[in-house]
């Protein structure tokens, strides 16, 4: 089961958001980046994992035809009514992770907060003392 990002010791945990990139035609799609068939897969999740000798990509897409799936509201309703929704991994080698996040996506954000503040909000101050 996919849950929260996470790492040996959590010192940081946070929140991150992306903007798919442009679609151009002289540039591959996410589907054709990941090598997830368009035509049956639909991609609902990415695991970035940076580790200390290797930096890793996984997508995670549903199967739309084996679950008789047409459409991102069924896709939507399958979670609701079975409480998960299956997914198949798909791995991007790890000499391609660069390449794949600069072609993938337009723009990342990844914000990290140490664990012990995290409920309290943190607000930018123009001290620098």
């Amino acid at each position: 089961m996919l849950g929260p990002a996470a790492v040996r010791w959590n010192d940081y945990i946070g929140t991150a958001a992306a903007d798919d990139a442009d679609a151009l035609i002289e540039r591959p799609s996410l589907y054709e980046l990941a090598g997830v068939d368009r035509g049956r897969f639909t991609i609902v999740g990415i695991d970035l994992t940076i580790w200390e000798t290797a930096t890793t990509v996984q997508v995670y897409a549903v199967d739309r035809v084996a679950h008789q799936l047409e459409s991102h509201a069924d896709i939507e309703e399958l979670g609701r009514s079975q409480g998960e929704i299956p997914v198949v991994e798909f791995g991007i080698p790890s000499q391609q992770v660069e390449e794949f996040l600069s072609d993938a996506f337009k723009r990342i954000s990844l914000r990290l907060i140490a664990r012990g503040v995290r409920e309290h909000q943190l607000v930018v101050t123009d001290e620098n003392a």
